[in-house]
């Protein structure tokens, strides 16, 4: 019997152990390569050489749109996970019936990129026309969470001034008009009278507007689900207010502004109460949630200098000084976490970028804010956060600077394509506005630029909440007159079948 001699089982315990070792440095081995591929290390299976990789997550809308990089196809579609060798790449997405994107980028070693915001335009848009306008609509604006799209009738009807509500996730369906109550405006019959959208709730049913008339201007809050229950703000508090904005993005408390004195004061709508004035000599302001909001004033400045300071809950802060202007960009965000504060002026030689100031300027080893990046940008007009709150963007004529705040890379371009209207954002990573006579559309770092479709309307369009349809106003060649439309951003196999939207 084998087990009871003793050579074989010394030969079978050598063996056990020299198996045991084995299997041993094949785990060492495979732990080893694995924890170099999680760290981007590769071997060439030609040279056998160690090479260092970055990993690439690419998207698209619509996805399954063919990859390649360096003109060289890819085995994958969108959305697709490529582990890449480190170095210069240009990126193109390609579908039938889209215009490519494109875009070069340096993909370091050990690092992660996305580019899976990119968005394929039909080369062939199908248009439909939704209804026939005699002129472009005075006021057109959609809710923020792009479901409901106003447009004011071009004249007014008997009980007062018109909309049209359409409903963009069923256009198809037509619109209903929604008539404020007769006498909610002052002087609306007076041929000056128009209207201007002030903000919107984020209930997505109340738009705060400014009434111009003849003899003066008045705010009125807009209920389109029930617009009986609209209110005039001049009327309910028995003021003459200079500019009105809402506090939270609710209609429920509301900041009254007075340029005569320069005051800031809280109306709750709910009690018809207004407050006492609770800052002076504010030349400008934007406010955020209840206790929170950045403001511009003149206050222990020098001729010609004015500071931007942060009001937290009835203390105040100094974030920036700077040049007097006529025009007072400031603003801030969150985004992962952190807030975001932007200020400057038209004449300020620096639009300032600041990181968590509050948290700098309460610190007694710092004691002020400290700006994060400033952009040079002479005559700056516009500033705004992207819808992901992700980028900043100054603006000035052409002039455009962006500042990805994930990536903490800035941007500074001349857009080429002469712009109608300043641009605002299309969505977390794209501009929109109008150029020439076409909708104009460019990614954050001036790539990819689009002439979309025909349209009128000075800042180009809008979207329905999947993106799938933009609509425009365009010029209606063969009745006259003004047409509103919807463009369908569907080409080839994404088209619906059976007709549907």
């Amino acid at each position: 019997m084998d087990f009871l001699d003793p050579r074989k089982r010394q030969a079978r315990k050598i063996r056990l152990f020299v198996g045991y070792g084995l299997v041993s440095i094949v785990i060492a081995l495979a732990t080893v390569i694995l924890v170099y591929g999680a760290y981007g290390y590769g071997i060439n299976t030609k040279t056998g050489q160690i090479i260092e990789n970055g990993l690439l997550f690419v998207d698209s809308k619509p996805g399954g749109a063919d990859i390649y990089l360096n003109s060289k196809p890819q085995p994958n579609k969108t959305a697709a996970r490529l582990v890449l060798t480190a170095g210069a790449y240009k990126l193109t997405l390609s579908k039938d019936g889209y215009r490519s994107w494109q875009r070069s980028f340096v993909l370091n070693e050990h690092s992660i990129d996305r580019y899976v915001y990119p968005f394929l335009f039909p080369q062939k848009p199908q248009i439909t026309e939704l209804k026939n306008y005699s002129s472009l609509p005075t006021l057109a604006t959609q809710s923020p969470d792009r479901h409901w799209l106003l447009a004011q009738t071009p004249s007014s009807v008997v009980n007062g001034i018109a909309f049209d509500e359409y409903d963009t996730s069923n256009l198809a369906a037509g619109s209903q008009t929604l008539v404020l109550p007769s006498d909610l405006l002052s002087g609306a019959a007076d041929a000056a009278s128009s209207l201007k959208e002030v903000e919107w709730s984020t209930d997505n049913k109340h738009l705060l507007l400014e009434h111009t008339f003849a003899s003066g201007h008045e705010f009125v809050v807009f209920d389109r689900s029930d617009p009986s229950k609209s209110f005039n703000v001049n009327k309910l508090f028995k003021v003459d207010p200079s500019r009105v904005v809402l506090r939270n993005k609710k209609i429920d408390q509301l900041y009254i502004y007075n340029q005569a004195d320069a005051s800031l004061q809280v109306a709750d709508t709910g009690q018809g109460v207004l407050a006492p004035v609770f800052l002076k000599r504010v030349l400008d302001f934007k406010p955020y949630g209840n206790t929170l909001l950045t403001y511009v004033t003149d206050v222990g400045m020098q001729s010609g200098k004015v500071q931007a300071r942060i009001w937290d809950d009835g203390k105040t802060y100094p974030l920036y000084t700077f040049s007097a202007g006529n025009k007072y960009l400031i603003d801030a965000a969150q985004f992962q976490g952190h807030w975001y504060y932007v200020a400057g002026s038209d004449t300020a030689a620096r639009i300032n970028i600041f990181k968590d100031p509050l948290s700098d300027i309460k610190s007694p080893s710092i004691a002020r804010a400290v700006p994060s990046l400033g952009f040079s940008m002479p005559g700056a007009t516009a500033i705004n956060f992207s819808d992901n709150t992700r980028f900043i963007g100054v603006q000035a004529g052409q002039d455009a600077a962006v500042y990805d705040i994930e990536t903490l890379t800035p941007y500074q371009y001349t857009v080429k394509s002469p712009l109608s209207s300043p641009l605002h954002w299309m969505d977390g990573h794209r501009w929109i506005t109008q150029s020439g006579s076409d909708v104009f559309v460019v990614d954050y770092d001036n790539t990819n630029p689009q002439m979309v479709t025909p349209t009128v309307y000075p800042e180009g369009g809008f979207f329905s909440q999947d993106y799938n349809q933009l609509i425009t106003f365009a010029q209606n060649v063969p009745a006259g007159g003004i047409t509103l439309q919807r463009v369908d951003m569907r080409a080839g196999v994404d088209l619906p079948k059976n007709g549907a939207q």
